[in-house]
């Protein structure tokens, strides 16, 4: 049993549209959360405090991405760190908020979000749906949106 890309979509628009009012998601959306995890930004609401912000400025470097690159490189000694300093810090530079709602726009910032978004989400909520017997599109929604919030660890089934 395998969820099909038509499948997938379902589920991802689902949780967009809760999280950012598109069913394909919001590139540049980026927020100041006031619940201590700093930014949060783009199609999964990548946070500071989570890593996941890193991982996807790191991979848009990776692919070779150049719009706002000298900021966001500039940037990754505060990504990398969890502090309360660190993460008060990013989310009150505007140039890096603004880099990054730039670079939303190119191929390699939304390739970057795509793929962690996948990798950290998306795949594991295949594989639990799949170990569990679950095939409807709303239940990956479910497990795909518990997982990316980080709540799925305490209701997970077996």
């Amino acid at each position: 049993m395998t969820f099909t890309d038509t499948d997938k979509l379902k589920a991802l628009a689902i949780v967009n549209v809760f999280e950012t009012s598109l069913p394909f998601g919001d590139y540049a959306a980026c927020v100041l959360l006031n619940d201590g995890a700093g930014l949060s930004y783009g199609i999964n609401q990548f946070t500071h405090r989570s890593g996941s912000l890193l991982e996807v400025a790191v991979r848009y470097l990776k692919n070779g991405g150049r719009i706002g690159r000298g900021v966001i490189e500039e940037s990754l000694p505060l990504l990398k760190s969890n502090s309360r300093r660190s993460i008060r810090g990013l989310a009150a530079n505007q140039r890096f908020v603004m880099a990054l709602k730039a670079a939303a726009r190119t191929r390699e910032m939304r390739l970057a979000q795509n793929e962690i978004a996948s990798e950290k989400y998306l795949l594991p909520a295949i594989e639990a749906c799949e170990s569990s017997r679950f095939a409807l599109p709303l239940t990956l929604a479910v497990i795909y949106d518990s997982i990316n919030h980080g709540s799925w660890e305490r209701f997970a089934i077996g």
